[in-house]
């Protein structure tokens, strides 16, 4: 960290002490959040995902492990949102300090608004929850269902202070062949590290 950036901290936090009297609720805990969200071997958080996870594993992992403090990265061809939350709770109950939790599910069909709620819920103490929205090139023929949820997860940071969204469908149509061949997966370790970017952005978002 650079002098300059120490600077810049140490202004924000006198800020934040000097307007403490007057500042709102939500001020107050974002700042808390964005302390306490700092990833490291201590306080690891992890990553959870379906078949896209999987192939960040293959193609090269280490960024999205380093954006988490080290932690696991965990995906799976085929996996279901009721699988991966499932996963996600037993982690959380076997680590409550991860400082972030990355969520990448719902490209293997449609989630019940519901079930999002529930698991944003679980996850309501983790200081950064990061969910990656869905994307398959021909969603609106093949995966009609994908328009909503996306609708849905894009939606979820207004209604939960700790959530940010990795807006991965903004991204991958702009992707080559060679990067996307199948409209779905990220197929060289260029395209994983622009899917590792997305997700580094939201976990550093304000």
């Amino acid at each position: 960290m650079t002098n300059a950036s120490l600077f810049r901290n140490a202004a924000l936090v006198v800020a934040v002490i000097g307007t403490a009297a007057g500042a709102s609720g939500a001020l107050a805990t974002n700042v808390q959040q964005s302390a306490q969200a700092k990833c490291s071997k201590a306080n690891a958080g992890f990553v959870v995902g379906d078949s896209v996870i999987d192939a960040i594993n293959y193609l090269n992992p280490a960024p999205l492990r380093a954006a988490v403090g080290g932690g696991t990265v965990d995906g799976s061809v085929n996996r279901q949102f009721d699988e991966g939350a499932s996963i996600i709770k037993s982690k959380l109950a076997s680590n409550p300090r991860a400082c972030a939790v990355v969520v990448s599910l719902g490209t293997n069909g449609p989630v019940d608004p519901a079930k999002w709620a529930s698991l944003m819920g679980s996850l309501s103490k983790v200081p950064r929850v990061v969910v990656v929205n869905t994307y398959t090139k021909d969603y609106r023929a093949g995966q009609p269902w994908m328009y909503s949820m996306n609708s849905t997860i894009n939606g979820l940071p207004k209604k939960y202070r700790n959530v940010r969204v990795a807006n991965w469908a903004a991204l991958a149509p702009s992707l080559s062949r060679t990067e996307l061949p199948d409209g779905v997966h990220p197929d060289t370790p260029g395209a994983a590290n622009k899917y590792t970017g997305v997700i580094v952005a939201a976990l550093k978002a304000r």
